[in-house]
Order: structure tokens, then C-alpha cells, then sequence
């Protein structure tokens, strides 16, 4: 498609999306300052961390967590902050989100926190419907699967 031409284009690109594993983590990355003051993500983040220090892991990647948590619900909010520009009054979106459960079982619900992360930027929240559950095999529990349907009110 003629999008992007090489490894350099391609890892810019990368650099612009929202990060939701530990893959995508930069040491540049500032969207948890999206999140900076959000109680319930930063006691999140703080849960897993604290959760790794009690289990004793230490890999690169275990390390990551708690700061792809922080860097995944800022870049959300970040999302959500840019499109108020460009919505019409009145105008209807809805997000397919999954509940997570790998960091160390913490649970992570992602539809309630994306909820409230848009309603404090001026979203209403018009419904969280159930789409389906899933069994998570890291975790041996069956996880939600939901579809936030938020409203521009403009």
C-alpha cells in the first residue's frame, strides 16, 4: 500500500500507537502522564508492581507491567482527548475491551476503567455491554469481554 517503505518509517509508526504489551514499550513513552492523576489506574499499576516484587520476578518484561498498564490507559486517554476535536454533538463510539488477568492475576478491569478515564474527559458513558466471556488459560478464570459505547456530547 505504499503506507511504509522501511524498518525506520515502520518503527516511527510503531511510536504512535497505544501500547498494550510489553513489545511496544519505548524509553521515551509519556502517555501515563495522561493518567497521572487517575487513583484507580496509578493503585492498579502499584498492585501489580508490588505484586511482582512479592513474587519475585524479574525478568525485562515482568518489570514492564506495571508501566504498560500506566502507558496503555494514558494512551487511551490521550485518544480520547484528541477526538473531542473532530466529533460531531451527539456522536456515538464504542470500544471492544477485554478484562486482563495475566500481570501476575491481577484483575484488570478495562471496560470500567476506559469508562471512567473518557467520562473525565467529558464522555458520557452511554452503556458497558457484555459482547462475550472468555476462558484465560494464564489464569484458569473466564474474563469479560465488553463494549463500551461512549457519547460526544459536544
Amino acid at each position: 500500500m505504499g503506507f511504509i517503505s522501511n524498518l525506520e518509517e515502520l518503527r516511527k509508526f510503531k511510536k504512535t500507537l497505544i501500547r498494550s504489551n510489553t513489545r511496544g514499550i519505548y524509553k521515551d513513552d509519556e502517555d501515563d502522564k495522561w493518567v497521572a492523576n487517575n487513583e484507580n489506574v496509578l493503585n492498579l499499576a502499584e498492585k501489580i508492581e508490588r505484586k511482582r516484587i512479592q513474587l519475585g520476578k524479574s525478568s525485562g518484561f515482568e518489570k514492564l507491567y506495571s508501566r504498560v498498564t500506566l502507558q496503555y490507559f494514558g494512551g487511551m486517554a490521550k485518544h480520547f482527548a484528541d477526538l473531542r476535536h473532530v466529533l460531531k454533538k451527539g456522536a456515538l463510539l464504542a470500544y471492544v475491551v477485554g478484562d486482563q488477568a495475566s500481570y501476575f492475576k491481577v484483575m484488570i478491569r478495562t471496560g470500567e476503567l476506559i469508562a471512567e478515564i473518557a467520562q473525565s474527559l467529558g464522555y458520557e458513558l452511554a452503556e458497558i455491554e457484555l459482547f462475550r466471556t472468555r476462558f484465560a488459560t494464564a489464569t484458569s478464570s473466564q474474563l469479560r469481554e465488553e463494549v463500551v459505547i461512549l457519547r460526544w456530547p459536544g
